[in-house]
C-alpha cells in the first residue's frame, strides 16, 4: 500500500504569506496611530482642541428681508388644456396682505384678468375677491383654435376696497397651452376577456 503525501501548492503558501504580512502592517499603522502624542504620554479627553473656530459677525451677514405688505399671483388650474369650443381654462388669483407678519387674504377685491393671445388679441373678466383672497376665472376658449401649440399669458391686476393694489406680470403671469384633444378610446366589449356577446 503507497501512502499518499499531501502537498500544498506553492502558489497557497505565498498567498497566505502575503496575507500574513499585510495584516501585521495594518496591525503596527492601527498601534501606531491609537499611540498618543501628548507631552505627558497620556491624552486629556476632557478638553478636546477645537480645530476651527466659526465666527458669524452681524455685518458681514444680511438680514432677512421684511414681507411685502400687499402680495399677489396666478396660475391656471391646467398648463395644457385640450382644445373644444364649449370649455373654458381655469385662472385662480391669490391677493394678500401681510398682518403681524403672516399673509392674510384680502378680501372684497376687484380682480381684472386681462388675457395676452398668442394670435395678439386680449380678453378681459374681472371678479371679486372671496374671503380667502381668492379670485376664480373662466376664460372661454371659443374660438382660439389659432392659439393652440402657443402660450397664453393671463395678467391680472388686484385693487383693494380700500385702493391697495398688486399687479400679477411678466414672469409671474397665469400661462397655458393649448393642445389639440385625442379622442377617448371607446372600450369594446369583444376584446374583453375573449367573450363575445350573444346575439
Amino acid at each position: 500500500m503507497r501512502s499518499r503525501s499531501w502537498k500544498t501548492p506553492p502558489s497557497f503558501s505565498l498567498s497566505l504569506t502575503g496575507a500574513a504580512l499585510l495584516l501585521l502592517f495594518l496591525l503596527s499603522g492601527l498601534l501606531g496611530a491609537c499611540s498618543s502624542t501628548a507631552s505627558g504620554g497620556a491624552t486629556e479627553l476632557g478638553s478636546p482642541q477645537a480645530v476651527v473656530t466659526v465666527q458669524l459677525a452681524e455685518t458681514n451677514g444680511s438680514p432677512t428681508p421684511p414681507l411685502p405688505s400687499y402680495w399677489c399671483g396666478a396660475w391656471a388650474t391646467q398648463t395644457s388644456p385640450a382644445y373644444s369650443e364649449p370649455s373654458a381654462v381655469g385662472v385662480y388669483a391669490k391677493f394678500v396682505q401681510t398682518m403681524n407678519h403672516n399673509p392674510v387674504g384680502v378680501a372684497g377685491a376687484t380682480a381684472g384678468a386681462i388675457v395676452h393671445w398668442a394670435d395678439g388679441t386680449t380678453s378681459t373678466q374681472t371678479v371679486t375677491t372671496g374671503s380667502d383672497g381668492l379670485a376664480v376665472f373662466a376664460i372661454p376658449l371659443a374660438g382660439k383654435a389659432a392659439d393652440i401649440n402657443t402660450i397664453t399669458r393671463v395678467e391680472v391686476d388686484f385693487t383693494s376696497k380700500e385702493g391697495a393694489t398688486c399687479q400679477v406680470k411678466d414672469d409671474r403671469q397665469a400661462f397655458f397651452t393649448l393642445i389639440t384633444g385625442s379622442p377617448t378610446p371607446v372600450p369594446n366589449p369583444e376584446k374583453r376577456g375573449g367573450h363575445r356577446p350573444h346575439r
